[in-house]
């Protein structure tokens, strides 16, 4: 299968990006040369015209290109020629303010532990605020950007390690060196000043107790309406009887 044009372009994307600039994407490479083949695809889909990029597209072109210029490993990828690449050195200078962003859920954990590696071997620093935002919406939408006290770090004897102009990387940041947004407040208890609540008795939830004496006096009632109802009948009937003595014979 011949190599179209498209596989060109991304072939000398790839190159650009492994060989020579991975920090311009936000790409640190270990210290063998390779990126995680998810954080590059990241970094595509953060790039205008190449977010169609997927890791099918990576072994297509692999097998496509006669000499890719590329090598995977499983789950990573580096350049074949690394030459290029900006070295990872001991950093004697390091900018006033760094920022770093942390997992909203681990935030708490890290104001008072302090920050240490998590995708990366080391802590990844730089003194762009866009760029650390960028890296921190990759592993959390909702992560938090910290800044970073340098003149605190070197208190503390922190060191940093440099890579390009853009990333400084450290083992650890007590909790000290950095400050972030205050942790939201957690909603207050209802406070009760009154007295404490009984448990409601039966008679409050319309209920009652039935007694014998309630029982007899229900049967005493209905038997005397039936007394009554049947000696008024009694009357009425008397009174007709009586009347019919009194009317003359019929003729």
């Amino acid at each position: 299968m011949t190599p179209s044009k498209t596989h060109r372009q991304l072939a000398r994307f790839l190159s650009y990006i492994l060989e020579r600039h991975p920090e311009e994407f936000g790409l640190i490479p270990d210290e063998s040369g390779y990126v995680k083949i998810k954080e590059l695809l990241k970094a595509f889909h953060e790039t205008e015209g190449w977010r169609h990029i997927r890791e099918s597209s990576l072994n297509e072109l692999m097998l496509v290109v006669s000499d890719p210029p590329f090598e995977i490993e499983g789950s990573r990828i580096r350049a074949v020629q690394r030459q290029y690449l900006p070295a990872t050195t001991p950093c004697t200078q390091v900018p006033k303010i760094l920022f770093t962003c942390i997992r909203k859920k681990a935030y708490p954990h890290v104001l008072e532990k302090g920050i240490s590696p998590a995708e990366h071997s080391r802590v990844i620093c730089t003194p762009d605020r866009e760029m650390a935002a960028r890296l921190g919406r990759r592993k959390d939408r909702d992560a938090v950007l910290v800044t970073i006290h340098t003149a605190k770090t070197a208190e503390q004897s922190v060191s940093f390690q440099q890579f390009a102009d853009m990333f400084y990387m450290t083992e650890y940041l007590p909790p000290d060196t950095f400050t972030g947004p205050p942790l939201p407040k957690a909603p207050e208890k209802e406070k009760h000043t009154g007295p404490a609540k009984t448990p409601k008795s039966r008679d409050e939830f319309g209920t009652f107790s039935v007694t014998s004496e309630m029982i007899e006096s229900a049967v005493n009632k209905k038997a005397k309406g039936k007394k009554k109802k049947l000696e008024w009948k009694q009357e009425r009937k008397h009174r007709r009887n009586k009347d019919k003595k009194a009317w003359p014979d019929a003729l």
